[in-house]
């Protein structure tokens, strides 16, 4: 197995990020502990230190980017791991000449951000990049190190006997049969997995998770739903069809003939707030691991689960406009990396009113994403009309529902202000 506490983030995809700030300043500290699968929690970063922009760029340059950066305002819905590939897009802005900003500022911006994660190699690589190649390494950072091992190695074996089994033929068995689930699984006692087993491979994803093994961590998050869901019974022949469970969603009976779970929230049969807490971990392990497809799944099963627990009144109204605020800042890592329909479906999404209500209300710095998206959707509508009415009327439209956005939105910037 790879050492996972000297994971790096991924490369992100300048698309988002070129539409979302006109300059980008640079967090300088975090001050509460990252939201880590399965709960996600907000999280704030300080002010950009405004000497370092003075001291870099001109008086009128300076002053644009303290006015325009959107960093304080969308970092406190982002998952804290989100932030590294933001500051990996700044030290691609700064080697190629397009800011002026110092790479040691971003250093130590990322040095500051890793200290509540895991990832202790990563952070002894940035602290020799600040000090130098030969700088001791702070006793603390080895201590720390010492202790990841430890508690990686200590989770581990706490449930060896569920990671065995769900890599084992065992499984299938035990999914056709209805018994993949906690309790059965707890009455087999040869098994050697009950509840407590199942809850530790659950820590051992989230901790997975703060090393930045998100590939591991989202594996073991499939492994943990699938023990609430219960998809479609398939016969041998759609087996071999080359279709997916989804395709087959007609079907009523699940497993061993139970009911088949909700195919928006990967057939979980049921939704409480500790399952969306592991959703939103999925989410998140999703969009940085860059599989932007199965990222629209998780999203999908996100928004799906804040609905219904809302309806059935298992979080307030409050409490789930809040989660749409998480929701909106998360899908734009999703939609702006998804080349076929992603800014169709992120105009459709912030356009509904629930979600509509949360840009208003929580968030009106949205608006600057949402006009780029109807910008750039309206474009493709009117290229792709050729001479239909019907297009052009959907253009016209999206025009006009922006503008009514922007009348109870109160912000506003150079391209809310191009389009007003």
């Amino acid at each position: 197995r790879p050492d996972a506490t000297s994971a790096r983030p991924p490369s992100p995809d300048s698309r988002l990020f070129l539409l979302a700030d006109v300059r980008l300043s640079l967090p300088t500290a975090a001050t509460a502990s990252p939201p880590t699968p399965p709960t996600p929690r907000r999280r704030t970063a300080t002010t950009p230190n405004s000497t370092m922009a003075e001291s870099n760029t001109s008086g009128g340059e300076a002053a644009t980017a303290a006015t325009w950066d959107l960093t304080p305002k969308v970092s406190p819905y982002l998952d804290l791991h989100m932030m590294f590939p933001l500051l990996e897009y700044v030290d691609s802005l700064i080697s190629s000449g397009f800011i002026p900003y110092s790479a040691q500022d971003v250093a130590a911006a990322r040095l500051s951000l890793l200290r509540p994660t895991h990832m202790v190699d990563y952070a002894m690589d940035i602290y020799r990049e600040l000090h130098g190649q030969e700088a001791e390494i702070p006793p603390e950072m080895e201590e720390q190190k010492a202790r990841v091992f430890e508690r990686l190695e200590e989770l581990g074996v706490g449930c060896t006997r569920f990671r065995e089994l769900c890599a084992s033929q065992e499984r299938s068995r035990l999914v056709a049969d209805g018994k993949w689930n906690v309790k059965s699984l707890s009455q087999m006692t040869a098994l050697g997995v009950n509840a407590d087993v199942v809850e530790t491979y659950r820590q051992n994803a989230k901790f997975n998770f703060d090393c930045g093994d998100y590939q591991t961590a989202r594996d073991m998050l499939e492994n943990y739903l699938s023990l609430f869901a219960s998809s479609p019974q398939r016969t041998e022949a759609e087996e071999d069809d080359g279709f997916s469970p989804q395709d087959h969603q007609g079907k009523d009976d699940g497993a061993a003939g139970g009911a088949v779970g909700d195919p928006s929230m990967y057939y979980l049969t049921s939704i409480d707030p500790d399952l969306l807490q592991v959703l939103w971990g999925k989410l998140s392990c999703e969009i940085l691991v860059e599989d932007w497809e199965e990222a629209s799944v998780a999203l999908s099963a996100v928004k799906a689960a804040v609905e219904k627990l809302v309806s059935t009144q298992k979080i307030s109204a409050l409490e789930a406009l809040r989660q749409r605020t998480w929701l909106l800042h998360w899908s734009l890592f999703v939609f702006w990396n998804n080349s076929s329909k992603g800014l169709e479906s992120m105009v459709e999404l912030f356009f509904t009113e629930l979600y509509l209500q949360a840009v208003t209300t929580n968030a009106p710095h949205l608006l600057r994403y949402l006009t780029a998206a109807v910008l750039l959707v309206k474009r493709r509508v009117a290229k792709n009309a050729g001479g239909s009415r019907g297009q052009e009327r959907d253009a016209r439209r999206l025009m006009k529902d922006l503008v009514r956005v922007m009348r109870d939105c109160d912000y506003t910037d150079p391209i809310v202000e191009f389009v007003d």
